[in-house]
């Protein structure tokens, strides 16, 4: 099968939607599958970045000639042209859309009978948005439903995000739930890292494990404020972002210094020992932008606790109960995250003694995508007979 990804970024540039279309992609190439993806080219110049392409794993990258990102949206130039070029030299079977990405509507304005699926990662705007994106947003609206009816099918990672989102309400009928998955080859930390990783915890406290941008959905300001109320467990806390120094600062405030560590940005090495040193991995986010978390996917590989909020229409609380050392506390609740703390370190024993359960290699997600393109391709040429 031709396949072409229509993405936002890819690797080096740093995501978890872009680390999962590169796992994706790459695989779909060993399973026998030819794949091009074509993203944004985000390093840009003072206004604009140029199209570059190469070969990664197999897999043909094309970084599209792009204009700067305006309020973190860039706009790809000649998305349609190449897209007709790639399709004359060799047909394509599918494109795999993957949103929120804007510039995919420019497919709107192309004459390309190609069949189409659209992933639909996340809502471009949720409640948590400020009133500026959510207009622009308003405004936008038209377009995002018009390339959705465009795709005879949707992918959501969990049925939780299809049953919340506004923008899929009217489409529920093409929604499939395919969950994503992870590589899991690189896993591996070193043992220098195991080391320190092991350094950093207190001895005789609770190991709580966080990793994430530190950015408002991801709601860290809670994990820092158990700490001032609950002495018996230690966290840390892996990443950095906008929010980092009034993290910190808030930390400072509560005099919570001796139980909240901070370590920045880390090495892949460095993460994955963390994950394998830590006894709970916790993720607080209290948004929809947090649609599913991959990271949960990694700490369930390290046969990690998880430990997640109910945040309406996110995938997390919907994965967590998928798995047997899967807890869930209310969103937003400090009372119920401590509580259930409790609970886990008074039947920690037990818990540990629960087989090892990891149900989401990149492998699978693939087969999974291939059966969903054949029936996004069938479904097509079905829709073209009845016109006819």
């Amino acid at each position: 099968m031709n396949i072409l990804h229509l993405g936002k970024y890819y690797p080096p540039y740093h995501g978890g939607m872009e680390h999962y279309l590169k796992d994706l992609a790459s695989e779909q190439v060993k399973q026998n599958h030819q794949v091009t993806v074509l993203v944004h080219n985000h390093n840009h110049g003072l206004l604009k970045s140029k199209s570059e392409s190469e070969t990664i794993d197999g897999v043909n990258v094309i970084r599209q000639a792009s204009l700067r990102p305006v309020l973190f949206t860039p706009l790809m130039l000649g998305l349609v042209k190449t897209i007709k070029s790639l399709h004359q030299q060799q047909t394509i079977d599918v494109i795999h859309i993957h949103w929120p990405n804007p510039s995919a509507c420019w497919l709107l304005f192309a004459q390309l009978d190609i069949p189409c699926l659209i992933q639909w990662h996340a809502d471009m705007v949720t409640e948590g948005n400020s009133w500026v994106m959510k207009a622009l947003h308003r405004l936008a609206s038209p377009f995002e439903q018009a390339l959705i009816k465009r795709c005879r099918t949707i992918q959501t990672s969990s049925p939780a995000y299809a049953e919340h989102s506004q923008a899929l309400k009217p489409h529920r009928s093409k929604c499939h739930v395919v969950p994503l998955g992870i590589e899991t080859k690189t896993f591996e930390p070193t043992e220098q890292d195991l080391k320190w990783a092991d350094e950093l915890w207190p001895e005789g406290q609770l190991r709580v494990f966080h990793l994430g941008r530190m950015t408002h959905y991801k709601n860290q300001k809670l994990l820092i404020a158990l700490a001032s109320q609950s002495k018996q467990h230690h966290t840390v806390m892996a990443g950095d972002g906008p929010l980092s120094q009034s993290l910190k600062a808030q930390a400072e405030t509560l005099e919570v210094k001796n139980h909240v560590t901070f370590t920045g940005r880390l090495s892949a090495s460095q993460v994955h020992a963390l994950y394998r040193s830590c006894d709970v991995f916790c993720l607080p986010s209290d948004d929809r932008a947090e649609s599913f978390g991959v990271v949960l996917l990694e700490a369930m590989y390290h046969d990690k606790i998880l430990l997640v909020a109910d945040t309406a229409g996110s995938g997390m609380a919907w994965l967590a109960n998928q798995y047997n050392k899967g807890f869930v506390f209310k969103n937003n609740d400090i009372q119920d995250l401590m509580e259930q703390l409790h609970h886990i370190e008074e039947n920690m024993a037990t818990i540990k003694t629960l087989c090892s359960e990891f149900h989401y290699p990149i492998e699978k997600t693939a087969q999974a995508m291939s059966a969903l393109y054949q029936q996004t391709i069938q479904s097509t040429k079905e829709n073209e007979e009845d016109i006819t």
